[in-house]
């Protein structure tokens, strides 16, 4: 079938946020006598789901405390850094989206929260580029299981077969093919160990990404 759509993923494949979160992630943990160290949090961490991060967490440190509460602590300090802007864009990010969304159908597939995703696209002037937004907060089991994927290509009417998508993770790569979809993965420094063999391709960076995509028109 003809490729109709592109389903990107948004931290750390359109926006670098990453390094961000393990910082609001060590703040919030701080209080409870609670650390992580950068091998945990891009081994064990990056592109896993908010409470999966906190369950994952509160193992790891023993803390004596529950799931919501860690939540609820990384939560607040989400806000209180999108309050005064966004998370900045990849390399080429802004480019390779518009030149994409001259010829594609665009959605966008996360497992942040919806507050974070739609201040990068406020931010970054996105938000009508893309047809269709499914966040964490959309799906009862988030990534990798394929439900914001699923969900995505039914509120867009698309088939898996008519879809690409593109993810940094091991956890995006996961619910992106188990959804059916051809996976563009895109390997950095922070996923330099995740297992991306699902994947139809790997490539360095979001550019190249793009011409990929463009050559499957």
């Amino acid at each position: 079938m003809p490729l109709k759509a592109v389903l990107f993923d948004h931290d750390g494949t359109l926006v670098d946020s990453e390094s961000t979160h393990m910082e609001l992630w060590r703040r919030a943990v701080e209080p409870f006598g609670g650390f992580i160290t950068d091998d945990e949090y891009w081994q064990g961490l990056l592109g896993v789901p908010c409470e999966q991060n906190a369950e994952l967490i509160i193992q790891l440190r023993g803390l004596d405390i529950s799931v919501d509460t860690l939540v609820d602590a990384k939560l607040r300090h989400t806000d209180l850094f999108l309050a005064s802007g966004c998370f900045p864009q990849i390399d080429s990010a802004d480019l390779v989206v518009r030149d994409l969304a001259e010829s594609l159908r665009l959605g966008l597939v996360s497992g942040s929260q919806r507050v974070c995703v739609e201040a990068s696209l406020k931010g970054h002037g996105w938000s009508e580029l893309f047809e269709q937004v499914v966040t964490g907060d959309d799906v009862v089991e988030n990534k990798p299981n394929p439900a914001s994927y699923l969900a995505a290509m039914e509120l867009m009417g698309l088939r898996a077969d008519e879809c690409v998508a593109v993810e940094d993770t091991q956890a995006g790569v996961a619910a992106a093919s188990a959804a059916g979809i051809r996976t563009v993965a895109i390997r950095n420094q922070f996923s330099a160990s995740h297992d991306f063999s699902p994947a139809a391709v790997e490539v360095p960076d979001l550019a190249a990404a793009g011409r990929w995509i463009k050559a499957l028109l």
